[in-house]
């Protein structure tokens, strides 16, 4: 292997840069195939076994150029060691197979959406707030992100278990309840509770329907399209929770979004709110940039200012606790 050319680059002071440039590629590639093979529905056909060229083609190709183009496509996966060509056709391999599993729904759900809204949250953004544009909520593919939200599932089932009771008769109210997950994972925690979930986009809302009926929860839960914003008050809720959502309101709305709750609850009654916060993780600060540039929200909350917006609400007893250790997920409990 000639070297001249590295040590023309390195003299140059181009070698080092092109190196570590170079070693990008290959994630961002791995990233953007793993989530076409999801979005075109090939990882959902080859989950099944391997798959011979000709039924693929069926679906994807039916021209002689397409063809080509189709195995090119293919051949690449295969290149990253996400595909393999055997006797018996193309396979799922390495990662890909991992994730076609339905128990890394989560995990993928969230690789797609880091190779999509995240993707053109930081290329766009800039050219977007210089013509004075914010992100809109339809910019973001609702189902999507209730499927990569149940990534911090494990950490809000601690929240659960710690700060809702366990077996007294009670009644839920879930802000923003997405896929409807975590309030299945409330009335298992307590069978005794009843819950209404309330979702601001019509189509998550009903997912959260189907996913009741599925889990034969419908005559312990409602689910409505709503705003809290508008969203009729009464004290009859033990509970409120709020989960990964306080950066879909303002920054200068959230003291009043908070009080407004207390209306919903009960004297004795508790607020469960668990949110990222300022000073985590890249995925973190994809979200609070994502937060900060729509049109709807605003940026992450710090954790002492979510606090100190919590008593400016008239909350009393504010407890803390970090959900992931190292990391700025947290969950905050207080009471009216």
């Amino acid at each position: 292997m000639p070297i001249t050319p590295f040590l023309t680059l390195l003299k140059e002071g181009k070698l080092h840069a092109a190196i570590k440039t170079n070693a990008l590629y290959k994630p961002f590639y791995t990233l953007s195939y793993l989530a076409a093979l999801k979005q075109c529905g090939a990882m959902d056909q080859l989950a099944s076994g391997p798959t011979l060229f000709e039924d693929i083609a069926a679906i994807y190709a039916g021209s002689a150029k397409t063809r080509e183009a189709l195995e090119s496509w293919l051949q690449m996966g295969c290149s990253l060691k996400l595909l393999a060509l055997t006797d018996q056709g193309y396979a799922l391999a390495g990662l890909a197979r991992k994730l076609s599993k339905p128990e890394n729904d989560a995990t993928l759900a969230l690789l797609q959406e880091v190779s999509s809204l995240h993707y053109r949250l930081i290329t766009e953004t800039p050219e977007k707030i210089r013509k004075g544009e914010l992100w809109q909520l339809d910019d973001q593919d609702g189902s999507l992100t209730a499927r990569s939200s149940r990534a911090l599932e494990p950490f809000v089932l601690e929240a659960i278990k710690r700060y809702l009771p366990r077996s007294q008769p009670g009644a839920l109210l879930e802000i923003g309840c997405g896929s409807g997950i975590y309030i299945r994972h409330a009335v298992q925690h307590n069978p005794l509770l009843t819950a209404v979930g309330l979702e601001l986009q019509e189509d998550v809302a009903q997912v959260a329907r189907e996913h009741m009926k599925d889990w034969g929860l419908s005559d312990h839960v409602r689910i409505e399209a709503g705003d809290i914003r508008t969203f009729a008050a009464s004290p009859d809720f033990d509970v409120v929770t709020l989960h990964n959502n306080i950066y879909y309101f303002t920054v200068e709305e959230r003291v009043r979004i908070l009080a407004r709750i207390r209306e919903f609850l009960k004297p004795a009654g508790t607020l469960l709110l668990t949110t990222c916060c300022q000073g985590g993780n890249p995925g973190i600060e994809a979200l609070n940039l994502w937060g900060a540039s729509n049109a709807h929200g605003g940026r992450l909350p710090e954790k002492a200012e979510m606090i100190d917006q919590l008593k400016q609400a008239g909350y009393s007893d504010v407890d803390t606790l970090r959900l992931i250790p190292g990391d700025s997920f947290y969950a905050f409990s207080a009471r009216p």
